[in-house]
C-alpha cells in the first residue's frame, strides 16, 4: 500500500498486453473498456543512435503544418473523395452518438488512416502495425522499446521526446500484444497533434537501430555476471507467472508450428540472451512497412488538415526514401536496401497465413502446467473452446449478456452452484473471448481449484451448465440485464466519445475486410441490444449449448509446485554461476566497458537549436470543462455557490427550498446520469472495530434489507432490484482518502429518488446475516495465499506495518495481520455468534451517523425537479449535526513514520524473480503548501521519460522503472524501483543523480524544466477531459481539500511560474534527504538470490538492514475451502458495473 499518493508528476504507464482477451461480462464492459484496454501500455523504449549525415533533413515541426486548411468543411467529405493519393473508401456517421468515422487509404502506399471526429478536448493517436512471429525471440516487443531511439531524420535518442516536451502531450508510448504493436500519442489541441505526427511516424517507419541502444533496452551482461537490460527485467518478472505460464502453454498446444499464435511475442528469456539486433531489424524491414500501418485518431480535428499533413509531410517526405523517384511501392527498396514486400506479393498477418486457419479441437484434451508456489494446495483451471467469427457480433454480445447472467455476481447460477458453498469447488469463475484471425476462443477460468477437484472441474461445469439448460433462462432477469448493460455502455459513450471506439479499430485493422463493412457492422450497438430483448428462452438455451457445452474443449490444470520453485531459483543461480566463470575477470569487465560505451553514446543529447524555435503553446489555449457548484446549509433554505459560475445552479436548487439537517454538495455537469455519492467517516472506530469495516464492505449488498411495508429482501432479490433501478453501485474504501467509506450509485436522471431510496434503506434498514459472515470470513482467510505470493503486495504491506499504527483501518487487511485474527474471529463464531454480530452492528452505529456523512450529487442537476426535497422525502430523518473532519494519514502515522530514518528490511520472497523496493522520507504534509508545485516539478525533472532516471537507471538496466512519489497526506516522498535486478544499486544510482543536480556537478537543463512544466499542464487537462472527472475534481478539491472549485487552473498558473532555483531549492529540502540513511527508510521484497547483495549494500550505506524470509504459506494449509482475490474483490464489490467505465472518487486525479 502506497496509501493515496495524493501529489505526484505524471509518469508513462508501464506495461506488456499479452493477448487480446476481453471479458464476456458484458458487451458496455467489453466496449467501453476499448479506452483500458487502450491505455494498458508497453514499457516503451528509449535510446540514443549513432550521429547520422547532415541535419538539413530533419522534419522540425514548424507552429502550422503547411498547405492545412483547417477550416476545410469535412461535412462535405463523401466517399470516394481522394486527399492526394489518399481516398476516402468509408464514412460512418452514427445515428446514436455525436461521432463522424472516416477510413482513409493511400491508392500509392496502402498506408491507411481512421478518423474518429467527436467534441473533446484531446486528441489521441494510435499507431498500429500487425505484427506476426512464429519464434519466441520477442522481436517485436524488441522492435516497439527501439523505435524510439530516434529515426532516420531525427537521428538523436531523445529527439521524439524533446519535440513532445514542447507540446501540451502525453509522452509517447506503445504497447506489443500478440498479433500487433501500437504506439500512443495524446494532445490537448490539433496543432501540436499534427505537428508531431510525421516526427512519430518517422520514428516508427525509419527508426535508428543501434547496438548501444540494444544493449542497454534489449539485454547485457552486467559486471557481476547478471542478466539485465529494460526488455529481459520485464520478461524475467512475469515469465514464471502462473498467468504466463498458463497462457504459453495452452497456446503451444492449441496451434502448430507454423502458427503465429503460438510464439511468446514478449521474448522468452532464453531467446532474449540470444538475440541479435541483425534479427530486429530484419523483422522491421518485413512488417512496419506503410501498407502494414494504420493511423487511428480520435478526437477533434480538422479530417482534412489530418490527412493532408499525412499525404504532405509523411508520404511526401519521411516515405521519400522508399520511393526516390515517386515509384509505387512495388518497385520500391527499402533502408539499407532490403526488400520491402510489396502489396502484390503480400501476406497479411494472421489473415493470410497459417494462422488463419481454425484451430481443431477433435476430443476434449487436458495439459497440466505446474508454476511455482511453496503452498501447493489450490490450482487453477482454463477451458479454452473455439467461438464464433470476429464479426459475428450478435452471437458474441449473446455470449457477452449470458456471461452476466451466468457469473455476473455473488448470486448467479455458476457462483450458486461452485462458488458460494460451505466447500467450494472454486473461488472465482471469469469467462473471456479471445479475438482471433477468423475465430474466437472462449476462455472458462476458475480459480483457486482444492487439488482433489482439480481433474474434474469440466465436468462439475458442464453439470451445472445442463441445470441452466434443464431450467431455462429467466427471461425477466436476462431483459434486465440487457437494459441495464445499454444504459452503461451509454454512459461510457457519454465519457469518451468517439475514445470508446478506438480498441474496435484497431482490431478492425487486423481481422477486418479493408473496405470498411466490418466495422460499420460492428458499431450497431442498439440494434444488438434490440435483437436480443427479443430473444426467446429457445434461443438463449441454443446459444448456451452451441458454444459453452456442447463443443470440444482443451482443459487447463496450473497444478502448484514447491519444487519448481526450488528448481527455478537453484538453475538460476547455477547458470549465473557457469557465466560468471566462463566470462572470467577479464570478460566481465569487458561486459562493463561494453555497458558504459553504450550508456555514453544513449545519452548524447538532440541539440538544443533544433527544439528552441518551436514555440510553447500557451495554458490560456487549454479548455476546461465549467462545472457549477454550489452546497446547502444545514438547518438553513441558504444555498452557497462555490463561483460566480454556479448562479445559475444557485438559483435552481433556491427554487426547491427547504431545510436540511445535512449539508448536499451539487456539482452541475450537462448528463443523462446522476450519481450521488456518500462519503462515510472512519474517523471515530475504535481499533477493535476496525476489522470489521471490510467485512462490513463484503456483506453491504448481501444483507437483508427491509421495505417501508415490512416486506424483506434477500440476497438474490436485492441484487435484482438494485440491477433494475441502477447502471451501477458500490460500497467500500476511497483509494484517496483511506479513511472514507464511500457508497456510490448512478442511475438515469429520472431515477434520482431511486438512488436516495436506496442509500436510506441499505444504511438503515438492512441487516447482516450470520451464514454470510461465515462464508466471508471463509473467503478472507483463504484468499491469503494468492495475496502472499505477490511482491508488490508485501512491499505495501511491510511498509504499513512499518510506518503506520493501528489507526490506520487498511492495516487489518494486509494478509499476515489477516492470519492473526481470522482464526480468532472464526472461533468466536462457532462458540458465540451473537457476540461478533453485535460488534457488527455497533461499527454500523458508529459510522453511519449524520456526523460523519458527507453527500455529493453529481451530474445534471439543473435536470432534476427536486434536488433538494427528495432528500426530505426519501432520505433518513437525522438529527443536525456538525460534520467530523476526515482522518488523515498523518494522524495515523507511527514514530518511525513521523521521522523516518536509518531502517531497512530486506525480505526475500520464494516466488519473485526480480526486487521490488520503496524508500520512503518526510516530504510535505498539507494540500495547500505553497511548496508543492516546485517539487512536483523537480519530481517530474528526474523521472520524466528521456530525463535523469530514465537514462542513468532505466537506461542502465537498473531497473524497469523509476519513479518518485509525493504523498501530501502522510507527509511522505517515496522512491521506487520497479523490477529490478538490483533495487540497491537502482536507488544508489538516482542518489548520486540528485546530489549532483543539488551540488551543481550535474546540470539543470531549462529546456528539460520547460518539458516538466509542459509535461504537467497536459496530464492535468487530460485528467480533467471529462465531465465527471472534472467535476469529482471540483468536488474533492472545495470539500475535503480546502481549495478553490478553480484549483486545477490555478495550480497550471503556479506551474508556469516556477524558477529553475525553486526547483534546486525543492531538490535540496525535499529529495536529497530521501537518499540519506539518517532521514529514509528502505523498503525492498525480492528473490531469494538477491536478498544478501541487495542488505550487504544498504549496510553500506548506512542502513540497519533486517533481512526476512518470505513464502505464502499458511499455518491451515491443510484446509481444503479456498478461495481467491478474484472472488474476494467480486464479494466485496458485488456489482460495481460502472467502476470499469466511470472512475468515481477513490480515483480522482491525484495532483
Amino acid at each position: 500500500m502506497d496509501p493515496s499518493s495524493v501529489e505526484h508528476p505524471p509518469t508513462s504507464s508501464l506495461s506488456i498486453e499479452r493477448r487480446q482477451s476481453r471479458s464476456l461480462r458484458s458487451f458496455a464492459s467489453r466496449f467501453v473498456l476499448a479506452s483500458a484496454l487502450i491505455v494498458v501500455v508497453a514499457y516503451f523504449a528509449m535510446s540514443i543512435p549513432e550521429m547520422l549525415q547532415e541535419s538539413h533533413n530533419l522534419l522540425v515541426p514548424s507552429e502550422k503544418p503547411k498547405l492545412i486548411d483547417v477550416t476545410f468543411d469535412d461535412s462535405t467529405l463523401r466517399e470516394g473523395d481522394h486527399i492526394g493519393n489518399f481516398k476516402l473508401t468509408k464514412k460512418i456517421k452514427l445515428n446514436y452518438t455525436d461521432v463522424v468515422i472516416t477510413q482513409w487509404r493511400s491508392e500509392e502506399t496502402g498506408l491507411k488512416i481512421v478518423h474518429v471526429d467527436y467534441e473533446g478536448p484531446i486528441i489521441n493517436g494510435y499507431f498500429a502495425v500487425a505484427t506476426e512471429i512464429f519464434d519466441d525471440s520477442g522481436r517485436p516487443h524488441t522492435l516497439e522499446h527501439l523505435v524510439f531511439h530516434g529515426s532516420r531524420h531525427h537521428p538523436y535518442s531523445d529527439a521524439l521526446q524533446r519535440f513532445t516536451s514542447r507540446s501540451f502531450s502525453s509522452i509517447p508510448n506503445a504497447w506489443t500484444a500478440q498479433d500487433s504493436t501500437v504506439y500512443t500519442l495524446s494532445t490537448a489541441g490539433q496543432s501540436s497533434f499534427l505537428r508531431l505526427l510525421p516526427v512519430y511516424v518517422d520514428h516508427i517507419l525509419n527508426p535508428r537501430l543501434t547496438p548501444a541502444t540494444f544493449v542497454t533496452e534489449v539485454h547485457h551482461i552486467n559486471d557481476e555476471g547478471n542478466d539485465a537490460g529494460v526488455v529481459y527485467s520485464e520478461m524475467q518478472g512475469r515469465e514464471n507467472t502462473i498467468g504466463d505460464l498458463v497462457d504459453l502453454a495452452y497456446r503451444r498446444k492449441l496451434y502448430g508450428e507454423g502458427n503465429g499464435y503460438r510464439s511468446e511475442t514478449g521474448g522468452l528469456m532464453e531467446a532474449l540472451r540470444i538475440l541479435k539486433l541483425e534479427g530486429i531489424k530484419d523483422y522491421h524491414s518485413t512488417y512496419y512497412v506503410p501498407h502494414n500501418l494504420c493511423l487511428v485518431v480520435t478526437g477533434h480535428l480538422s479530417t482534412h488538415a489530418l490527412v493532408t499533413q499525412v499525404q504532405t509531410m509523411i508520404e511526401g517526405q519521411v516515405l521519400s526514401h522508399i520511393m526516390p523517384n515517386g515509384d509505387s511501392l512495388d518497385a520500391s527498396l527499402g533502408r539499407n536496401g532490403s526488400h520491402i514486400h510489396s502489396r502484390d506479393k503480400w501476406n497479411r498477418p494472421f489473415m493470410e497465413t497459417e494462422s488463419a486457419k481454425v484451430p481443431s479441437i477433435p476430443k476434449n484434451m487436458e495439459l497440466y502446467v505446474e508454476f511455482p508456489a511453496k503452498e501447493e494446495t489450490l490450482g487453477q483451471v482454463t477451458i479454452i473452446t473455439v467461438g464464433p467469427r470476429p464479426n459475428d457480433h450478435l452471437t458474441l454480445q449473446a455470449l457477452s449478456i449470458l456471461d452476466d447472467y451466468l457469473t455476473g455476481n455473488i448470486v448467479a447460477p455458476l457462483n450458486k452452484e461452485l462458488v458460494d458453498l460451505p466447500s467450494p469447488y472454486c473461488t472465482s469463475i471469469s469467462m473471456d473471448s479471445v479475438t482471433r484471425a477468423t475465430f474466437t476462443e472462449l476462455h472458462v477460468t476458475m480459480s483457486d481449484v482444492p487439488l482433489r477437484h482439480l481433474d474434474r472441474m469440466e465436468n462439475i461445469l458442464r453439470k451445472s451448465l445442463k441445470k441452466v439448460l434443464k431450467r431455462g433462462v429467466d427471461l425477466s432477469r436476462m431483459r434486465t440485464l440487457i437494459d441495464r448493460d445499454e444504459l452503461m455502455w451509454r454512459h461510457g459513450l457519454e465519457e469518451l466519445g468517439g475514445e470508446a471506439f478506438s480498441s474496435g479499430i484497431l482490431e478492425d485493422f487486423i481481422y477486418g475486410n479493408h473496405d470498411g463493412s466490418d466495422l460499420e457492422s460492428s458499431l450497431q450497438v442498439p440494434e444488438y441490444y434490440e435483437s436480443l430483448r427479443a430473444w426467446t428462452n429457445a434461443q438463449w438455451i441454443e446459444t448456451l449449448n452451441q458454444w459453452m457445452i456442447k463443443p470440444n474443449m482443451l482443459v487447463v490444470r496450473g497444478r502448484p509446485s514447491a519444487e519448481m520453485t526450488q528448481r527455478l531459483e537453484e538453475e538460476e543461480k547455477a547458470r549465473v554461476d557457469a557465466q560468471v566463470a566462463s566470462l572470467g575477470d577479464e570478460g566481465l569487465a569487458q561486459k562493463a566497458k561494453v555497458l558504459e560505451e553504450a550508456k555514453a553514446t544513449n545519452e548524447e543529447p538532440m541539440p538544443d537549436s533544433l527544439v528552441q524555435d518551436i514555440p510553447v503553446p500557451s495554458i490560456d489555449d487549454i479548455n476546461w470543462i465549467k462545472v457549477q457548484s454550489a452546497s446547502t446549509v444545514i438547518g438553513s433554505e441558504d444555498v452557497q455557490e462555490s463561483n460566480e459560475v454556479s448562479l445559475g445552479l444557485k438559483a435552481h436548487l433556491e427554487r426547491d427550498s427547504c431545510e436540511l439537517p445535512y449539508i448536499l454538495h451539487f456539482d452541475h455537469v450537462p448528463s443523462q446520469f446522476i450519481t450521488v455519492t456518500i462519503y462515510i467517516s472512519l474517523s471515530e472506530v475504535p481499533i477493535e472495530l476496525k476489522r470489521y469495516v471490510n467485512i462490513l464492505e463484503m456483506l453491504f449488498f448481501t444483507s437483508v434489507v427491509t421495505l417501508d411495508d415490512g416486506t424483506q429482501l434477500e440476497e438474490d432479490e436485492l441484487l435484482h432490484r438494485l440491477e433494475r433501478d441502477l447502471v451501477s453501485y458500490e460500497f467500500g474504501q476511497c483509494d484517496e482518502f483511506p479513511e472514507l467509506l464511500c457508497l456510490a450509485m448512478t442511475a438515469e436522471t429520472a431515477r434520482y429518488g431511486n438512488i436516495i431510496e436506496w442509500m436510506r434503506l441499505l444504511l438503515w434498514s438492512s441487516e447482516e446475516k450470520i451464514s454470510k459472515l461465515k462464508s466471508r470470513l471463509a473467503i478472507l482467510k483463504q484468499s491469503i495465499p494468492e495475496y502472499l505470493r505477490n511482491p508488490q503486495w508485501t512491499l505495501q504491506e511491510i511498509q504499513s506495518e512499518l510506518l503506520f499504527t493501528d489507526r490506520l483501518t487498511r492495516r487489518q487487511f494486509f494478509v499476515r495481520r489477516m492470519m492473526e485474527w481470522l482464526p480468532e474471529m472464526e472461533e468466536r463464531l462457532k462458540r458465540n455468534p451473537k457476540s461478533v454480530m453485535a460488534e457488527l452492528r455497533t461499527l454500523r452505529e458508529t459510522i453511519f451517523k449524520p456526523g460523519g456523512l458527507t453527500i455529493s450529487v453529481l451530474g445534471d442537476v439543473i435536470k432534476l425537479n427536486k434536488p433538494r426535497s427528495t432528500w426530505k422525502e426519501k432520505f433518513q430523518p437525522l438529527t443536525e449535526t456538525t460534520v467530523q473532519p476526515i482522518l488523515l494519514l498523518n494522524e495515523t502515522l507511527s514514530d518511525l513514520g513521523r521521522a523516518p530514518g536509518k531502517k531497512a528490511i530486506v525480505a526475500s520472497l520464494a516466488t519473485a524473480e526480480s526486487s521490488f523496493s520503496n524508500h520512503l522520507g518526510t516530504g510535505i504534509s498539507g494540500f495547500t503548501h505553497s511548496d508543492i508545485p516546485a517539487l512536483l516539478i523537480a519530481m517530474d525533472i528526474l523521472q520524466g521519460a528521456e530525463l535523469y532516471f530514465w537514462k542513468r537507471i532505466r537506461g542502465a538496466g537498473l531497473a524497469y522503472g523509476a519513479s518518485l512519489s509525493l504523498n501530501v497526506q502522510s507527509g511522505h516522498i517515496s522512491f521506487g524501483a520497479y523490477r529490478s535486478p538490483n533495487a540497491a544499486k537502482a536507488f544508489e544510482e538516482a542518489k548520486a543523480v540528485v546530489q549532483g543536480l543539488v551540488d551543481r556537478t550535474i546540470s539543470l537543463d531549462p529546456l528539460k524544466l520547460e518539458a516538466a512544466k509542459n509535461s504537467h499542464a497536459y496530464n492535468l487537462a487530460e485528467a480533467c477531459s471529462t465531465r465527471s472527472s472534472m467535476a469529482d475534481i471540483v468536488f474533492v478539491n472545495r470539500v475535503f481539500k480546502g481549495r478553490p472549485s478553480s484549483f486545477a487552473q490555478e495550480r497550471l498558473t503556479a506551474i508556469r511560474r516556477i524558477t529553475e532555483d525553486e526547483v534546486l531549492d525543492a531538490l535540496k529540502t525535499y529529495i536529497l534527504p530521501l537518499f540519506q540513511q539518517e532521514t529514509s527508510v528502505a523498503l525492498v521484497v525480492c528473490g531469494p538470490n538477491q536478498a544478501e547483495e541487495i542488505a550487504r549494500i544498504l549496510r553500506d550505506d548506512g542502513f540497519d538492514v533486517e533481512l526476512r524470509r518470505l513464502d505464502d504459506r499458511v499455518p491451515w494449509a491443510a484446509e481444503e475451502n479456498k478461495f481467491s482475490l478474484k472472488a474476494l474483490q467480486m464479494v466485496t464489490n458485488v456489482i460495481s458495473a460502472g467502476a470499469s467505465m466511470v472512475q468515481r472518487t477513490q480515483e480522482i486525479l491525484r495532483f
